[in-house]
């Protein structure tokens, strides 16, 4: 996009620098206030932008929650994948390692936790679309983690999937309840314990059943 320079701002980087606003002001306000609490005119505010400016760049509230939930989904997996490297490629270290990393961001901002596990949910099809496909991608992480990251050989794509969604549902569901409590227990033994589960359920990618 072409446009003018004020203040040594080009009109992309002014485009750019409304957006992060938003973004950051979505985050805020959908991670503490709750999405359905939030209005255009909160968000403006918060973002220190006016309504034009908002629907520049979203057509709605609900296409920044997307943004917001997109980014923050974004971050936990970069972090997990970013600390799957390390001295030993034993399934449970590996996985150790990777939910370490995802647990410290979880741990790290309540509101990434709040928008990606609790707003996003009953919105609209279009965003339980969003959330299911994401968390099914996050199933296949596990299931390449725990097949040594070679990839799942000899499983059908229908099996495939089944497991993917064990994997993540089962993972999920332990971060729902370890942020509702309170994190009362421990990241390292919350990421210690899921390590153990994906081990175990690594052997469901080395004898698969198939049944009759």
């Amino acid at each position: 996009m072409s446009g003018r320079t004020y203040a040594g701002e080009s009109a992309d980087d002014r485009l750019a620098r409304r957006r992060r606003q938003l973004l950051d002001a979505g985050l805020e306000l959908f991670g503490t206030a709750g999405y359905r609490a939030t209005t255009v005119r909160q968000l403006c505010r918060a973002a220190k932008v006016s309504d034009r400016y908002f629907y520049e760049q979203f057509d709605s509230t609900e296409d920044l929650l997307l943004a917001v939930y997109a980014e923050g989904t974004d971050r936990l997996e970069a972090a997990a994948v970013a600390a799957l490297d390390g001295p030993s490629d034993e399934v449970t270290d590996v996985a150790r390692r990777g939910l370490d990393a995802f647990l410290a961001v979880v741990e790290d901002d309540p509101r990434l936790t709040r928008v990606v596990w609790f707003e996003v949910l009953g919105v609209s099809p279009r965003v339980e679309a969003a959330y299911l496909a994401r968390m099914q991608a996050f199933g296949h992480l596990m299931l390449d983690v725990a097949s040594g990251r070679d990839g799942v050989a000899g499983l059908s794509p229908a099996t495939r999937e089944l497991l993917a969604s064990a994997a993540v549902g089962a993972v999920s569901h332990a971060v729902v309840t370890w942020t509702s409590a309170g994190r009362s227990t421990s990241r390292a033994q919350v990421a210690e314990t899921l390590a153990r589960f994906l081990a175990g359920a690594s052997t469901a990618l080395v004898d698969p059943v198939h049944p009759a």
